[in-house]
């Protein structure tokens, strides 16, 4: 429709202007060396305005021609987004259901085409590091890169993950220290440095990454608690290993004081200062969890430690259970532990009878038949030996009753004396 009113507006235009350029009065003379022309001034403005309008058809038509080259180009360009899109499709799908060979050669066909290099990339990598193919799963990693540069924080991480994954932890670390240095707090990259110093039983960059992993809440508290008390232990077991006290105490103290107050660390490192012989450090550190909140690990532990002071660690924990009723039933086989290292043979006895009814043990039998012979009654002490090994051949068959029935006929113990 606007083609028409131009051409009609060019009709009267014309109509009205070649009557004025008609009349137009003079003449135009061209000259050019020896030659000359001489027209009436209407007809050189006609063939001026002839010329110009044919100038202005040809820019059109150039413009016309180019656009529509740009038009047929786009339509390609659209045709093959919506192949490489449909490819990009299929290629995941294949991805997920595991066919990973399918899934590679798709995605990376799809590539040239896609506007989602990146993830064609990507996914390519993990397809062909499924396929045990390293250095076709790096390449599409530089490939990624080269195609979204300022993805360098995606790619690093997706790179760790595979090297993790393929266990090549040396590999991931380096990757990780290389992303940490331009963002230190990312929660993934903390997450992944964590799990890669497990791997590589870095206990020590393990402690060292807990302010982090806890101050951008990368795991639970339960989790945290648990890493904590992993990388403690194998620090302590490291040193242990070594067979240095000296080396063992320091690491102990190069610990942080959180690390230090948590109850599971206390107990370990206790443990291991009594296979040093190292008593009374160790009742230091276990009486104050007994008087806070003992159970049975707790009071367990305690009964295995020869102080230098047994009769003043057997009153602790004897009053100590006169004041709580609460006590967990291993203190009982505790208390007769340190009266049997005391030779107070009464009181072993009285409090291992009291273990063995409310929780036998094979060592609460092997304990009482010691102190029974110390006593001089050898045949209750042969039967406590018998009844100890049913309990190590038979562990989950119930003892207690056996010996409360065989005590109403003739296994009763005499009464404990004190």
């Amino acid at each position: 429709m606007r083609w028409k009113i131009a051409l009609l507006i060019a009709f009267v235009v014309g109509a009205i202007g070649g009557s004025w350029l008609k009349n137009l009065p003079g003449f135009v003379i061209i000259a050019y060396e020896k030659t000359s022309y001489e027209m009436r001034l209407w007809v050189a403005v006609a063939l001026l305005l002839l010329l110009l309008t044919c100038l202005l058809m040809i820019g059109i038509f150039i413009r016309s021609f180019i656009s529509g080259a740009k038009r047929v180009k786009d339509w390609q360009g659209e045709r093959h987004w919506r192949k490489a899109r449909k490819q990009t499709i299929k290629g995941m799908l294949a991805f997920v259901e595991g066919r990973w060979t399918q899934s590679e050669k798709t995605m990376i066909s799809a590539a040239k085409n896609s506007d989602t290099q990146l993830i064609n990339y990507l996914i390519a990598a993990q397809a062909a590091q499924q396929q045990n193919a390293q250095d076709r799963r790096d390449s599409y990693l530089r490939l990624a890169h080269k195609a979204e540069p300022e993805a360098k924080v995606a790619i690093g991480l997706t790179q760790a993950q595979l090297q993790i994954d393929n266990s090549q932890f040396e590999q991931a670390l380096a990757t990780l220290n290389n992303l940490k240095l331009k963002h230190a707090n990312h929660p993934f990259i903390l997450k992944l440095l964590c799990t890669t110093y497990q791997k590589l039983r870095d206990d020590r960059a393990t402690i060292e990454l807990l302010p982090a992993l806890k101050k951008q809440k990368v795991f639970s508290s339960d989790q945290l608690l648990q890493i904590e008390k992993n990388s403690v232990h194998g620090i302590l077991r490291g040193e242990a290993k070594k067979g240095e006290l000296e080396s063992l105490k320091d690491a102990w103290l190069s610990l942080p004081s959180s690390s230090r107050k948590i109850r599971e660390n206390i107990l370990y490192f206790s443990e291991i200062l009594v296979e040093f012989e190292q008593m009374d450090e160790a009742e230091k550190l276990i009486k104050p969890l007994i008087k806070k909140n003992p159970d049975r690990e707790v009071i367990s532990l305690y009964g295995k430690i020869k102080s230098s002071d047994g009769s003043k660690q057997f009153s602790f924990l004897e009053n100590w259970l006169n004041n709580n009723t609460q006590a967990p039933n291993s203190i009982y086989l505790a208390l007769g532990k340190i009266a049997y290292d005391l030779e107070l043979w009464g009181k072993a006895r009285f409090y291992l009878e009291r273990s063995l009814r409310v929780q036998p043990t094979a060592e609460s039998y092997f304990i009482m038949a010691k102190v029974l012979q110390k006593l001089e009654d050898d045949d209750h002490a042969a039967e406590c030996y018998r009844q100890g090994l049913e309990f190590v051949i038979h562990p989950h068959e119930p003892k207690q009753a056996l010996l409360l029935e065989k005590s109403r006929d003739d296994l009763v113990l005499p009464t404990p004396f004190i």
